[in-house]
This record gives C-alpha cells, structure tokens and sequence, in this order.
C-alpha cells in the first residue's frame, strides 16, 4: 500500500496469493485494518476475504455431527474446549470458486445452509454478544456461522477454505454471516442513497432540481427500478435527483446494482421491503401500487424478473418473512392478482417501443438539451406526476414465455452470444473462410417476450448490433442500418443456412410457415408482435388484399391484451408489397411452435423484445421453440396513449396479474417455469458451455484471428 498509495486496497488484496494468507499469523495486526481490507474487498472482487478467525480451533467432531460452530470476529473456539486460544487469533477466511456442477463434499452436506445471528441481549450487555457472555464470559462478540447451500467447505492445514455463492458474481454478502440483518439493511439503505457525486454536477436536470413531493393522501405509491446507462446515462441523473428526494430515496433503485446484490441485506432484500410497504399503503386506500421500470424495451422484462424474485419464497429464510404461502411466493394468490405493482415504462432506450406503446413517450422527459434544464425539469416533474396520479388509468397486457414441449421438462436447444471484433464484419477466419465465431451467453436467458419475436434477418442484425451498442439513442439507430447492409452485401456464414429454408412454423398445431406452396428459403425474417411497434417504424395491421391495404383504414392494430400474437412473415420486398413498414399479420391463439431442421453446425439467430441469441441443437438434430401466452400483468397508461395505434385496451376483464394458461395444468406449467425462471435454473438449460458448442461443430470465441 506504501509502494502503490493510489492502488485501491482491494486491488492489493486480490493480487496476494492465497499462500500468503494460508501460513500467515497476524497475532497482533490491527484487526481495524485487517477488516477494512475485508470488506473493502469483499464488495469489489470475488477473491476477498471473509473473514478473520483460526479454523484450528474448530471442533472436527462437532463438524461431523452437523453442529453449529461458534466463531468470533477476531478467533473461533470449539463450544466445548475455549481454553486453546486465550488471546486474538485473526487469520483471514479465503474464499474460492466452486462450479455448479461440482458436488457437494461430506464436510458441507453436514454444515447446512443457515447463518445464525445472535439475538441482542436484554440485560445490558454489549449488542450482538450473548448474555451468558455478558456475565463474565470471553468478551469476544461471538456469532453463530454454518456453510451455505451452494457453499463448499473443505479442509486445510489449519484454516478451513469456503466457495462463493454460485451466481452471485463476486458479491455475496460476505459479512452477512457476521451481522444482523437490519444492520445489514441499513448499511445497504445509506449506501444505495449516496449520489454518483462524479455527475451531479454535469446532470442535465440541474443540480437543485428535486422530484415533486409525495403526497400520502393524493399519490399512488410507486417504486422505480432503472438502468442508470439508458438514455446517454439519463437514466444515472434521474436516480441521482431522486437520492436527493424524500420518498423516492428509499424506491427508486439502480437495477444493475439489484441484480448484483440478492444476497442477504443486499439492495434485493431492500427492495422487498419496499415493496411489501407500497402494499401496505396501496392496500389501505384500494390502490394497485406501481412500478417505474426505466430503460430501453428490454428493461422490461427484466424489471418483471426484479420483481418476481423479490417475491419469490425462500425457506430458508421464513423467519425473515420468505415463507411460503402454498404457490412458491411470500404474497399469496389473492394478494398478488389485486397488489402485484403495475408497470409504467420510463423510455430511455433507442427505439422505446413499449414505452411508446403504453403512452409514455418515445423519448425520455427532457430529450431536448436545446431548450434548457428548466424545461427538462419540468417535464421530468410532470411525467412523474402523472405516474402518481391515480387517474391515470391501469390495463391488462400480456406475458408470453418460452416454454418446453407439452409433457417435456426442459427445452430441446441451447443458445449462445455472437461475438468477434467490433466493425462492420464480425466475422472469424477459420478453415480458410469466414465464419461466425460464438461465446457463452450470459443473462437475461430467453424466457419472458413481453413486446416480440422473431427469427432471422432481424435478430442476425441484432446480435451484431449488441457488439456494437453505442452511448447516444441516434448514433445506435445509425449502427442497425450499418449491420443491415453488412448482411444484405456479404455472403450467407457456414453457421446460417439460406434464409429460413430450415425454418417451418405452426400456430395452435396449423402450419403457418412456409405458407402451403412456399419456400422458406424466399423469406428473410417470420416472428410475432405483441405491441403495435417494432424499432421505432413498424407496426402490425390485419392482413387485406392490396386495395384494402392501401385504401382502407379499418384494419385492427396488433392488440397487447388479446390473448394472441400477431403473426407476421416477411420477404425482403414487403416494405414494397405492403406498402410501408406496416406488417400484415394474423392473429393466432394457443401455442406457436417454430422447429430448425438444419445440419449439424447450423442453428438460427432469433430475438425477443431486442436481446438477441443464435440456437442451435448440442446433438446436431432438429429443435423447437414453443411460445404460449403464460402471464397476465397490470400496466399504466401513459397520457399520450393512442388508440388508433394499439386499439382499445380496456376490455371486461379485470385488471389483474395472473399465470395463464387454457387448462389447469397448464396454468401450474406456467407458474413453475416462473419459479425455476426467478431461480436461476434456466441458466444452465439454456446457456451452452464452450464444451457443448465446440461439439456441435460451432467455431468459438478466440479460435482464430478476426476477419
């Protein structure tokens, strides 16, 4: 630290080997210091320390029976001898990697899965130690620690080595172990209201602008959880006007950062609270609470898994309030159909489609830098109020989801990421010719299509696009058509076949494509909308013959709360048939099911609401996707809502949030797949290893030079 004085501590720490901590004895280190280290490292990289105690004194027989271990802050001693170690023995907890497909060894089976906090005594004694302590006992601060679930312990000479939490990415909350958990929520609530004090002052809503106040009695209650990146980092001087905003200080959330954070005393616990209150309050008035999810259009969905997992039970944790109510949730069914928050789109992607859709805008409150931060001021003010005000009126909209084939537990395909150089060419050599190169896809997995999908032209452009995403809505614009003619000017890679000539599709067990008489091979692109508008120029209409296309204006707009897709097929000349970006479509019902019967080494790319993947069979055989409606969701609509571009949203049915489905099974299929979905393990269903890749004749990320 001398040496590098500007090298953050957790840097220094992460490049020590792990042999350094293993044979060092720090009898008399600063313990102060030794912590700051810790928890400095703990939340900025995965190699951090845990903790500071000598596993020595670890009792191996009260280990093999399964009991709980008493360790301290600064020493651990066996509950049955504490005479071995009468004075501060720190040596650091170090943690290690385990991979999810790694079992679990016999030390760890024994450990269970609970941290245990000990309960602050009444008696006067210092909080968090136990009062037999108090009395006259070691004055050490003990707490109870066992190994977590997916947490493997085993043995080294003197210390005891732990893993991470799969899936946490570095940021389990390693000091959960050791502190109360509403001390943990505190220390969460102040960090998560401290401003992005690098920004405040350049933030183009002015540095004194606050959020209008909340009012009790006259507002809806509302949370927030937005991309601080959207929007040129919009979405970042809205979170930091609303840290300095009472009310919204404790709802409005970095959804990035909740991702991140779903250990215990995270910003996920923090945001189940919150939401539990906006119950509360929403319920005593006859309310729906609502929820902001700012973003570009994918923000959505993802929002939408925020807020499920928030809600998702967790037994392991009932006496924190994740019992289960009997359907997988801490909220029981009836709660969830009337209080289950309704989402408001803040836009602030490229295209915002959905929020468009809604009545929201297609451009974020204050997109016009010319006319000042007085006017973006207001129209961030005002553009809250109406999320607020409870006559801005609630909708149904529908969920579809990605679902196994009937009687099938896991789907038949895996997915991955285009990668290569960024350019106009992503493109690899290898075996002397240009091919697409694949790296492991990370998250979202394919699962929720709140807006739409589609497979071919459309979602190759788009998974080139994602490696080449720009900072400015416009200049992203720009980069679509740029990937556009790349595709429509090189030829076909050996990991694509012409066209969708692999490609058919049926809709509620009818062949839907190819059309009766038809090549695929002569079509560029088929998918479905849910919402009436598809990167910020195209929409849906009912199919007609040309004279209705041209001179009628009767034909119904693609509907999001019908209960069906609109099913759309496109050749490279329909802009010219139809005319204009105006899709014909046909409204279909029950389950579309699109299966890829190419060679081995081939797949499809396909995207959903604008993520993009390429799938193909790990067994070199044929695949399917089969899409069905499997939730009902409550959103708000927005002022400048349009019902000659989506139609009449308000139907008979009652608002509501619910799994949907034509039968009673298929409705529990539904709500499981949410459930394993929420869970994380649809991640290793549906991500391929590079192993699985490399198998099924897919050339991978790094193999040989860019093209």
């Amino acid at each position: 630290a001398l040496l590098f004085p500007g090298l953050p501590a957790y840097k220094i720490v992460s490049l020590l080997p792990s042999s350094f901590f293993l044979n060092l004895d720090l009898p008399s280190f600063p313990q102060s210091i030794i912590m700051a280290l810790t928890q400095d490292a703990a939340q900025k990289d995965g190699r951090g320390i845990l903790g500071l105690h000598c596993p020595s004194c670890i009792n191996q027989r009260s280990v093999d029976e399964g009991e709980e271990i008493a360790v301290s802050s600064a020493s651990v001693s066996p509950s049955t001898d504490t005479t071995a170690h009468n004075r501060p023995h720190p040596v650091p907890f170090l943690l290690r990697n385990r991979s999810p497909s790694q079992g679990k060894n016999k030390d760890q089976e024994k450990l269970g899965d609970k941290v245990g906090i000990p309960e602050p005594d009444t008696d006067g004694s210092k909080p968090g130690k136990p009062a037999a302590e108090a009395e006259g006992g070691d004055d050490r601060g003990d707490v109870q620690v066992t190994s977590g679930d997916d947490l493997e312990a085993s043995p080294a000479p003197h210390h005891w080595l732990c893993g991470m939490r799969a899936g946490t990415a570095g940021t389990f909350g390693r000091q959960a172990s050791f502190t109360d958990l509403d001390t943990l929520l505190e220390q969460t609530r102040r960090r998560m209201r401290e401003p992005d004090y690098q920004t405040v002052s350049s933030n183009r809503y002015g540095t004194k602008t606050r959020l209008p106040p909340f009012l009790p009695e006259e507002h809806v209650p509302v949370l927030a959880l937005i991309n601080p990146s959207s929007g040129a980092e919009a979405g970042r001087d809205i979170l930091n006007i609303a840290k300095l905003s009472p009310y919204y200080q404790d709802r409005f959330f970095n959804i990035v950062e909740v991702v991140k954070e779903q250990y215990r005393g995270g910003l996920l616990d923090v945001f189940r609270l919150e939401l539990n209150q906006a119950k509360t309050d929403a319920k005593a008035r006859g309310l729906r609470p609502r929820l902001i999810s700012g973003g570009g259009d994918g923000t959505a969905s993802f929002a939408l898994f925020i807020v499920l997992s928030a809600l998702r039970a967790d037994d392991s944790r009932a006496d924190e309030g994740l019992a289960d109510t009997g359907n997988g949730f801490i909220w029981d069914d009836s709660d969830l159909e009337l209080y289950f928050p309704a989402l408001a789109q803040l836009p602030l992607g490229s295209s915002n489609d959905f929020g468009n859709t809604l009545g929201w805008g297609n451009k974020y409150p204050g997109d016009h830098r010319l006319r000042g931060k007085e006017t973006a001021k207001n129209d961030l003010k005002d553009w809250i109020l109406a999320v607020l005000d409870p006559a801005s009126r609630l909708a149904n909209f529908d969920i579809f989801g990605m679902m196994p084939a009937e009687g099938e537990e896991k789907v038949d395909f895996k997915v991955c990421d285009l990668s290569g150089p960024q350019g106009r060419d992503p493109k690899v050599w290898k075996d002397g010719q240009k091919q697409l190169a694949m790296a492991p896809a990370g998250t979202p997995v394919p699962m929720f299509v709140c807006l739409y999908f589609s497979a071919g032209f459309g979602a190759y452009m788009t998974a080139r696009f994602q490696i080449n995403r720009r900072k400015h809505p416009t200049s992203n614009k720009l980069e679509y058509v740029r990937q556009a003619v790349g595709i429509l000017t090189e030829q076909v890679p050996p990991q694509l076949c012409k066209n969708l000539s692999a490609v058919s599709v049926r809709c509620a067990g009818d062949q839907y494509f190819p059309p009766v008489g038809k090549h695929g091979e002569n079509y560029r692109e088929v998918g479905f909308l849910n919402i009436n508008w598809q990167a910020g120029l195209a929409h849906g209409a009912d199919r007609a013959p040309l004279c209705g296309r041209i001179c009628s204006s009767s034909r119904g707009p693609a509907q999001f709360n019908d209960g069906k897709m609109d099913m759309f097929r496109l050749k490279l000349r329909s802009p010219i048939k139809n005319p204009g970006f105006v899709y014909q479509v046909d409204k279909k019902g029950g389950t579309t099911t699109l299966t890829f019967d190419g060679e081995q080494g081939k797949g499809i790319f396909f995207q959903w609401d604008g993520e993009a993947r390429f799938a193909f069979s790990p067994t070199g055989g044929k695949f399917h996707m089969n899409i069905r409606k499997i939730l009902n969701i409550p959103v708000v609509l927005g002022p400048k809502y349009s019902t000659k571009l989506t139609g009449d949203p308000f139907t008979h049915d009652q608002v509501c949030f619910s799994f949907s489905g034509h039968t009673m099974q298929e409705r529990a299929d539904s709500r499981e797949r949410t459930l394993r979905y929420v869970r994380g393990e649809l991640n290793s269903e549906l991500n391929a290893t590079r192993e699985e890749m490399i198998s099924a004749g897919l050339v991978c990320e790094g193999d040989e030079a860019s093209a």
